[in-house]
């Protein structure tokens, strides 16, 4: 069988060309020394060396395996190198959901902080509802999740940490009476058309719109329906609707779309934005990724806004 230990003798004697130095370096006796050799050439089937009485030289077939031994030996060091990074977080690799509107703040800032602390964890990325993100945490597809908090539905086995409040904003054609205001009262869209977030796959901003709206005095108007952020923008784009979007969309510039501020003072408007993983998850790289975003909340949250770890009711 052949292993580290016998590699390393083979690269002596290779090296050395002599089996009395050779021994000395492997730290055995010389004739040890040459039986493994020997046993090593009879489980390979070919000569390695090329003996007499006064030389040792490598055969051609010598030649490639010893070229074959570093890089096993190389392959040994790496597998250990890394073993020892995954088990400190310094390595591994994470696959990560996000829902689209944090995808225009809160995730970029985090990746990329991330992936210079810690270069050698590789990601995976994917844009998801937070209806999706719970299932595929629970099904261990996803490792963590950045959504919207309160959740949805139940999720026991999930555990969350409150990382940023945002606020919702009109969307608008460019093109639309109001896109010039400074600020706009709900009332003024009582008459509109709204694009929503799907009802299926994103209930809780669904359920939003009509809390924002009932407590305006109205019920919207809802014609579409999509479940990404750049389908409600476009659809804006279009002329076909208005939509309530988070506040950090307003660096998805569109030429045909403006966002307006609401002068509107309600709960309703405000959206947590949260982490979410695996309750018990040991995976080192996690947790490294979670304290990172604790780093970047801190250096952004005002102190009001702090809030300690939160099981998912």
């Amino acid at each position: 069988m052949i292993n580290s230990r016998v590699l390393r003798q083979f690269i002596a004697v290779a090296e050395e060309l002599h089996y009395g130095r050779a021994a000395a370096r492997a730290g055995i006796a010389q004739s040890p020394l040459s039986q493994a050799i020997q046993k090593l050439e009879a489980h390979v089937g070919t000569a390695l060396f090329v003996r007499n009485k006064r030389s040792v030289a490598l055969t051609p077939a010598g030649t490639v395996f010893l070229e074959e031994a570093y890089q096993w030996l190389c392959y040994e060091e790496v597998a250990i190198q890394r073993t020892v990074g995954a088990s400190s977080g310094k390595t591994g690799q994470l696959t990560i959901g996000f829902i689209g509107s944090v995808g225009y703040g809160f995730m970029p800032e985090l990746i990329n902080r991330f992936r210079l602390e810690y270069p050698q964890v590789r990601l995976r990325v994917v844009e998801m509802t937070t209806k999706d993100q719970l299932e595929q945490l629970q099904g261990r597809a996803l490792d963590v999740g950045m959504l919207r908090t309160p959740l949805p539905v139940a999720a026991p086995q999930i555990q969350t940490r409150f990382h940023k409040r945002d606020v919702l904003v009109v969307a608008l054609p460019r093109s639309h009476p109001l896109a010039g205001r400074k600020r706009i009262d709900l009332r003024q869209l009582a008459g509109e058309s709204f694009v929503s977030f799907s009802r299926e796959k994103v209930p809780a901003a669904h359920a939003q719109l009509i809390s924002v709206c009932g407590a305006a005095g109205f019920h919207p108007n809802i014609e579409q329906e999509c479940s990404q952020v750049a389908s409600v923008i476009c659809l804006i784009a279009a002329g076909l609707s208005v939509a309530l979007v988070s506040g950090n969309l307003t660096s998805l510039i569109h030429p045909k779309v403006c966002y307006v501020p609401i002068s509107n003072r309600t709960p309703y408007l405000d959206q947590e934005v949260s982490i979410a993983w695996r309750r018990n998850d040991a995976n080192p790289a996690l947790h490294s990724l979670l304290e990172v975003a604790r780093s970047l909340a801190a250096g952004s949250r005002t102190p009001a806004a702090g809030a300690a770890d939160a099981g998912a009711a």
